[in-house]
This record gives C-alpha cells, structure tokens and sequence, in this order.
C-alpha cells in the first residue's frame, strides 16, 4: 500500500516483507475460490443428461404393459404411434384413455394410460430436482468465484488506499492541526455500499485526550456529512503515528411495532417475522405466512425466516438469496405444505427499499397524510428464479414514513375492499408512533361489525426516520 512509505525507514523493510507474505497467502486463497467456483459451475455442465421425452416414457410403459400382454403379438405400437402419443403427453401433461383410442387400439387400454402418467410425472419430478440441483451448484459457485474476485480486485489495486483530492486533504491536515492533531497523510477507500471511507495516519500533539469519535467529530464538520469511527479500532488518539478510519454514518434508521394473535388461543401463531439490522448498513423486515394455522404452520414459516436471516446474515445479497431460497423450496418433499414471504430490506446509506413478495399480500405506505397501496408483483411459491427476472420493487423512502406490513389473516377478516378499508383506516391516523399505530389497526379491525376471525393474524409497523 502507499502508506507503507510513510513509515519511518526502520520499519518499512520488515512491513514490506510482512505485506508481501499477506499478499501470497491472499492470492492463494484466491485462487482456491475461483477453481472451486468454476467445479460447481462447470462439472455440472458435463453431466448435464439430455431430458427424457414422451417417447421415452412410452417406451418404459410399453416394456412394463405391453411385453407380458396376451395380445403384444396382435397389437404391437409403430414407430409413428409411439411419436404421436409421445407428443400428446409431453404437449398436455398426461394421457387420457380418448388420446390412446385415437392412436391406437388397446384392450387393456386404461391400465397402459395409468402406468404412462405415473411414469411421466415421475419423470418430471426427477427432472425438476435435477434441474434445481444445477441451479444451487451455479449459485454457490457464482459466489465462489464473487469473493476471489474482491480478493483479487482489491491487491492488484482496483480497491485499493488512493488519493481522491489534494485539496481535501490540505484543508483536513489544517483543521486538524487546530486540535493539536498532526496527520501525516489522507488515503481513501471507495465502499461501493458505505462511500467514501476515509484513513488518517494521525497522532496527538499535546494537552488533552482525543477519542475516535471526537476526531470522527471533527472531520463530520469539514466535509459536511456523518462519520464515525469504524469499530475494532483503538478509541484513543495515540501520541505516536497510527492508522484510523472513518466511515459515513448510516442516514436512516427505523422504529418498529409489531401485533400478532393466533387463530386459537391455544395453538401458535402460524405467521412467524423477523425485524432487525441483519448487518452494518441493512434493515430487514419480513412476516412468512404458513398454510394453514397452528403449530405445523409455524413451523414451515419459522423454518422460511431463519433460512433468510442466516443468508442476510453471512452477507448474501438479496438477489441471491431469493434464489437460493426458491430452489430450496423446490426440494420440500411435501409439496402441499409452504410457507409465504413479505420480506422487505432497506438500505440505511441512500434509503433505498427492496420488496419482495413470494405468495404474500400488498403492504401500505404512508407519506405525510397520504396512503399508497403496494401491491408489486406477487410471485408463487417454488417459482423458478434463477433464469428469469427477480421481480424486487425499488422505492426511494423518506423521512417520518411509515411502512405497514401483514399476513393474509388480516385481510380474510374483512369484508369486501378490505385492502381499501384497511388503508383508510391507516389515512385518518394521527399518530406516527409504529407501535401505537399498529395497536389502533388491530382495534379498528376487530371492531368491525363484520370481523370474523379465519386466520393468524400480524400486523408489522415501521417507521421510518433519517438521522441528518
């Protein structure tokens, strides 16, 4: 890095050598996520099997009904009967014992029509799963290959310390100088998430002690925006030359309130959420919706959530997880139970909103004294995402917003219009505290006239506020 010749001669041999080390072993590591990333992409593409077709499956049906049949020698399928009936099922999904008829005559008509959609389905199921298994293995490679890229992006200099702007800097160094802080030099580093990251090579002169977060202060005023100190640092201004940096500090930040109630007082609520800070810079917010209610359906929407929060968590981005979660769906081996997903994530840097809806209902968003229905496109459950477009819906948000999210019992409750009502409802609020909004929701609803209880119920509140 450039700072290391500003280090006192003494030093810079050892530093050099030391960095060089930290190089080899970097570009090592590199080199082992990019082939690894390749094999997960690559290898499949190898055993890739071309997909069975209709004619394929007639042929097994044939071996298993026809073979031992009394009338096989009588009634044996042409080469152009086994086409136009393989063509039938792969065009309608099935076969009934009408298409058979006009194909071909069959005494045993019904029991050779039952084993070809039995064999065919199978068919389609093993496809499928093998299909989803591609998926996951591109995915997880991509990633592979993601990181040995930033690893390598950043030692062949593309991500590294660079001076942005001498100016800025001579006006840093001075400010500086005022507070009896001497820098010996200003780097930058471009987060393509956070901005501009700054480094001071600084130390204290004389007199009091400056912490971190004074310093963070200071540098706050001169360029006119946030910053603060990045963690893991010493909090003190030492009075030798050291390394601190800064970061700009998160814009926004969201309050939230949240109501729930079971469908039976004695089960669980089948609609599990989560709310948080998933990691520096990310608030997440979702609500899954089990089929059904009671203690089964928590468990299908517990299990949707956690597979989302360790994604977010270990730093996935949200394309990503998407995908990796719909191709885990797709693995459920019972296909009749499944679980919804609101989930929505903001970027407290620029303020950016990302929806997403697997199987989940609109939510609403109040502006000042007006309510906006977003309803965004609402995908179905197992839905294939990884060749076709992720439908997120990006939304510039504001200060003093407030976001309503809920589960599917909340609107069954209702009568007709419901999701009309419950926005005139959130209109006439006067109130912009997300807890007391999402108590006096509650009541509005369970006080209707035609309130009727069918279902788990979450009402999911935030509110949205910028810190500068």
């Amino acid at each position: 890095m450039d700072i290391l010749k500003k280090i006192r001669p003494e030093e810079q041999d050892f530093l050099e050598d030391f960095q060089e080390m930290v190089v080899y072993h970097i570009k090592q590591m590199q080199q082992c996520l990019l082939t690894a990333g390749k094999l997960f992409c690559e290898e499949e593409e190898e055993k890739k099997e071309t997909k069975r077709c209709g004619r394929n499956v007639l042929e097994s049906v044939i071996l298993k009904e026809c073979v031992g049949c009394r009338e096989y020698q009588n009634c044996k399928f042409t080469i152009a009967d086994k086409d136009k009936l393989g063509n039938i099922i792969e065009k309608q999904g099935g076969l009934s014992y009408a298409d058979l008829k006009q194909c071909h005559p069959c005494k045993n008509g019904q029991d050779f029509i039952e084993e070809a959609n039995q064999i065919y389905e199978r068919e389609l199921f093993i496809r499928g799963m093998r299909h989803h298994m591609v998926q996951m293995r591109k995915i997880i490679g991509n990633q592979y290959m993601k990181a040995g890229q930033v690893l390598g992006d950043f030692f062949d200099g593309k991500m590294s310390y660079i001076h942005k702007d001498d100016q800025l800097c001579s006006k840093i160094k001075k400010e500086f100088e005022k507070y009896n802080l001497k820098i010996w030099d200003v780097c930058f580093y471009e987060n393509p998430q956070k901005g501009r990251q700054i480094y001071l090579y600084l130390k204290k002169k004389r007199g009091s002690e400056i912490s971190t977060r004074q310093a963070a202060a200071l540098l706050s005023r001169i360029l006119k925006k946030k910053m603060m100190p990045l963690p893991q640092q010493k909090k003190l201004v030492k009075n030798g030359y050291e390394m601190y940096g800064f970061t700009p500090e998160e814009k926004f930040y969201v309050i939230s309130g949240i109501r729930t109630a079971a469908y039976k007082d004695e089960e669980k609520n089948g609609d599990c959420f989560s709310i948080g800070k998933i990691r520096e810079g990310r608030y997440v917010a979702m609500i899954s919706d089990g089929m059904g209610t009671g203690n089964e359906a928590n468990k299908e929407s517990k299990k949707m959530i956690e597979v989302m929060e360790d994604m977010l968590g270990a730093g996935i981005e949200e394309e990503v997880c998407i995908q990796l979660l719909d191709s885990i769906i797709a693995f459920e081996t019972e296909k009749e139970k499944y679980a919804t997903l609101d989930f929505f994530q903001l970027d407290l840097f620029a303020g950016i909103g990302s929806f997403f809806k697997i199987g989940a209902c609109p939510c609403l968003l109040k502006r000042k004294d007006k309510v906006e229905i977003l309803v965004g496109e609402r995908t179905v459950v197992g839905m294939d995402l990884f060749q076709s477009r992720i439908p997120f819906c990006r939304k510039k948000m504001e200060s003093e917003d407030l976001l309503v999210m809920f589960s599917d019992g909340v609107l069954d409750c209702m009568p007709q219009n419901n999701i009309e009502t419950l926005a005139s409802f959130l209109e006439e609020m006067d109130v912009v505290r997300p807890q007391a909004v999402a108590d006096r929701l509650f009541d509005r609803i369970t006080n209707m006239e035609e309130y009727k209880k069918k279902d788990d119920i979450t009402i999911l509140v935030l509110g949205i506020w910028d810190r500068y």
